[in-house]
């Protein structure tokens, strides 16, 4: 510990992120137990207004989980940061700046359903169609964490409108 003090200190900020995910988990689970305990009260009494007090606790431990899912999901330390995206045609003429132009609208698309802020930074168009490249700036929470598996080449086969 004391030789490798950043081995240390990532793994201190892994422990207690675990220790915040083990603690909302332990909140849910308490939870639903009470609400099941309520559960058998309310039905031995047939209290109907318990009934909709825990259907309501229901729909709020349901948000809870769907909550503790999203932060397991995006746990890297970049993941809650806003994003770049670049897009560069390959080797393919005008087919291949026509793909780079479609995958561009698609993330222009994706980004402003998710409610992010996309800008596109730079472009170069192509000769005939699409463009040689472009970079977008995705602002946002958890922008990176939602684009960062988007690496490598995107492949499109189909057969070409421009022959």
């Amino acid at each position: 510990m004391w030789q490798k003090p950043d081995k240390a200190q990532q793994l201190g900020r892994e422990r207690a992120r675990l220790t915040t995910d083990l603690e909302g988990m332990d909140r849910a689970m308490n939870a639903v137990r009470d609400s099941l305990e309520l559960l058998e009260l309310a039905d031995a009494d047939s209290d109907e207004s318990a009934a909709r007090s825990i259907e309501r606790d229901a729909e709020r431990i349901e948000a809870d989980v769907r909550k503790l899912e999203f932060q397991r999901m995006f746990h890297g330390e970049m993941d809650a940061s806003s994003a770049f995206v670049d897009i560069q045609a390959g080797a393919g003429g005008t087919e291949a700046q026509d793909w780079a132009n479609m995958l561009l609208r698609m993330y222009l698309k994706w980004g402003a359903a998710r409610g992010f802020k996309c800008e596109v930074i730079d472009a170069n168009g192509g000769e005939v169609a699409g463009i040689k490249s472009a970079t977008i700036e995705v602002q946002g929470e958890y922008a990176y964490g939602w684009l960062r598996t988007e690496t490598g080449v995107h492949r499109l086969v189909r057969k070409s409108p421009f022959d």
